[in-house]
């Protein structure tokens, strides 16, 4: 007897043809109950639900990018069930199809979150991502202005601006958390501390810390304070008083530092969050330490801050210069001849 169900033979030896036939119509009465309750849970209605939970859960961005990865996906395999999507086809038509391991990566986590949903809410057994493994990828060191090109972008900035830059280079802030600053809230001059938000975490709750101001940050948003529009409580206004956002507050400046770097004068690509890699490697010139660093730039774990720190002081020249092997050797074969 011998049943074939979407390309895979079943076969069993009968004792005659009355057996064979009650055989084979069991076998296909299974299989198809099987893929009924299979197509039950197809890869359309889950990836469905899963985007409205990530469309609330998530930023726009990574909301876009899931939807992207799954798109990707239901090109290649259609409308099936979940159980019967495998390994093998996301990684040979998906996975391998990116044009960058950075993009291979990237995929692979969106689509393995996908199936970690799976099993949590529609009774998948297997995640079909967990046996591929990351591509190694070799991270290009990212843009950070040397302290010198930092004030070139200060000497090309008006009143208001060099304000805004001081203050991200002063206290680490993402572009979003001092943009988002308030008088009344988020600085205060009795104290002399500013307080940055975000939503940077899995609830997409705001969540605060303090960074204590030094003199020029003190000195630098009291100068904006007294410029300040009345009408507004933001820290950092639009002060153009052709835009509709007269007095509202910022909210992307996306060709704010290309047209500052043009006028400095600068090639190298800095933008806002430049500005948070050079507060980091600042303080890390100065030899603090690695937690405290972490604290200040916000981030939940130490490997992120690691990576956002680099040298600007080349000591390295110094430090070779320490070690000297030649007139150590010629001191002790002067020792040896006068023994």
């Amino acid at each position: 007897a011998k049943v074939v169900s979407q390309g895979k033979p079943y076969t069993r030896r009968c004792k005659n043809k009355k057996e064979a036939l009650a055989w084979e119509a069991k076998i296909r009465k299974e299989l198809k109950e099987t893929s009924r309750k299979t197509l039950t849970v197809s890869l359309l209605e889950v990836a469905t639900k899963y985007l409205k939970y990530c469309e609330i859960q998530y930023s726009r961005s990574t909301f876009t990018d899931k939807r992207k990865a799954l798109k990707e996906l239901m090109t290649v395999t259609g409308n099936i069930g979940i159980e019967q999507v495998g390994a093998d086809v996301i990684l040979h038509k998906v996975l391998l199809c990116q044009p960058t391991p950075n993009l291979h990566n990237k995929r692979r986590k969106d689509l393995h979150a996908f199936f970690e949903y799976c099993k949590n809410f529609h009774g998948l057994k297997v995640n079909p991502v967990t046996p591929i493994n990351k591509l190694p990828i070799d991270r290009k060191p990212q843009p950070v202005p040397t302290e010198e090109e930092f004030l070139k972008l200060l000497m090309a900035a008006d009143r208001h601006d060099k304000n805004l830059l001081i203050t991200c280079a002063s206290t680490g802030g993402r572009k979003s958390e001092v943009l988002r600053l308030t008088w009344t809230d988020d600085v205060n001059f009795k104290e002399k501390k500013v307080r940055l938000g975000n939503r940077k975490n899995r609830v997409r709750e705001m969540r605060y810390r303090w960074i204590d101001m030094n003199e020029e940050v003190y000195e630098t948003l009291m100068d904006q304070y007294k410029t300040r529009l009345p009408h507004s409580d933001y820290v950092f206004q639009n002060i153009d008083p052709r835009s509709s956002r007269y007095g509202d507050r910022y909210t992307a400046r996306r060709r704010f530092m290309a047209g500052l770097r043009k006028r400095a004068g600068i090639e190298k690509r800095i933008g806002f969050h430049a500005l948070r890699r050079f507060f980091g490697s600042l303080l890390a010139d100065n030899r603090e330490k690695l937690p405290t660093i972490q604290k200040l730039l916000g981030h939940a774990n130490v490997s992120t801050t690691d990576r956002y720190i680099y040298r600007l002081k080349d000591d390295t020249k110094q430090a070779v210069e320490k070690i000297k092997f030649e007139k150590k050797a010629h001191e002790g074969s002067t020792q040896n001849k006068k023994g």
